[in-house]
């Protein structure tokens, strides 16, 4: 069966109270497991779809929690790797107007001690994806380009999203360059706005990031739904439906995971404007979907709830 493998992080999100904008207000956290690159691989999942890990956890109890997760919501984690290092940890605030706030623990975290991920996975997976986060250091940027170039010679169709966090790197140069090359090589490029904004380009710039190996970029725009560009010149745009957002935390990667599991063994490498304006209107449903729900993996939808939210996505302009 093919698969898509998720190269990147799992970690631990420490959720502060609703409605407050600064960690550093909260008097309460809640544990919750999380990760970009994780929390596609279990949008997949729970779509029906056979994703696979391939991660450094913690020996520590965080880290067995994530494991557990991840095996509990149908992940393969055949391909995860354990080192001694402390999980890291996030914590996580979200204010009235939407506004995030971040602050990682992670001196290092055991994320970021990724050294290798098993070659007949990359030989064998369909697509591969990575993300942002474990760019911002050594080991694991070495080891996701690598995966990368491998997958991309296998002939896998290779995902990014970039999910820009400064903090994480030694300067906006080092997350600039980083992100840029992360965007450099994979064929499809998902981000969001805010993302752009992160790298000093604006929604219209976006095409610039299209180069030899990049065919495709889809850019969120949250409540205003999504647009892409294709190598060619070709550009769509979808409106997302309106719904009561609770918590937006997630709705990027459940936006991925649903692109992705669309996509598909059938038209992994064929981005047109037809099979990028199916997958982007799967992506906006979901994405709406994951605003419903506080939390990311909680809010995750299963294939009967972005079925229902499909209904309410226009086509493709």
């Amino acid at each position: 069966m093919s698969f898509t493998l998720c190269v990147g992080e799992a970690l631990v999100d420490l959720v502060a109270q609703s409605r407050l904008g600064d960690v550093g207000a909260s008097e309460l956290f809640r544990r919750a497991a999380g990760g970009a690159v994780a929390n596609v691989a279990v949008g997949i999942a729970r779509l029906g779809g056979e994703a696979h890990f391939s991660g450094a956890l913690s020996r520590d109890a965080f880290g067995r929690f994530l494991l557990r997760t991840l095996e509990g919501e149908g992940v393969n984690v055949s391909g995860v790797r354990t080192v001694d290092a402390h999980t890291t940890l996030a914590f996580v605030a979200r204010g009235e107007a939407g506004e995030r706030d971040f602050v990682f623990v992670r001196n290092p975290g055991a994320d970021s001690q990724l050294a290798d991920v098993d070659e007949s996975e990359l030989a064998r997976a369909h697509v591969l994806h990575f993300g942002g986060v474990l760019l911002s250091s050594e080991p694991a940027r070495s080891t996701c380009f690598a995966a990368a170039a491998s997958a991309a010679r296998s002939g896998a169709l290779v995902s990014f999203d970039p999910n820009a966090r400064q903090t994480l790197f030694t300067s906006s140069h080092d997350m600039h360059q980083a992100l840029r090359a992360g965007c450099a090589a994979a064929h499809l490029v998902k981000l969001s706005d805010e993302d752009l904004h992160a790298l000093g380009l604006h929604v219209e710039d976006a095409p610039a990031l299209l180069g030899e190996m990049t065919r495709a970029v889809i850019v969120s725009l949250g409540a205003r739904g999504c647009r892409w560009f294709a190598s060619g010149g070709t550009t769509g745009d979808l409106a997302a439906p309106r719904v009561d957002v609770v918590d937006s935390t997630g709705a990027g990667d459940a936006m991925m995971a649903a692109i992705l599991w669309r996509l598909g063994p059938s038209h992994a490498q064929d981005l047109t404007f037809a099979t990028l304006a199916d997958a982007a209107r799967y992506g906006i449903a979901a994405g709406a979907c994951a605003c419903l729900r506080e939390g990311a993996i909680p809010s995750l939808p299963t294939p009967a709830e972005l079925d229902a939210m499909l209904s309410r996505v226009a086509k493709a302009t």
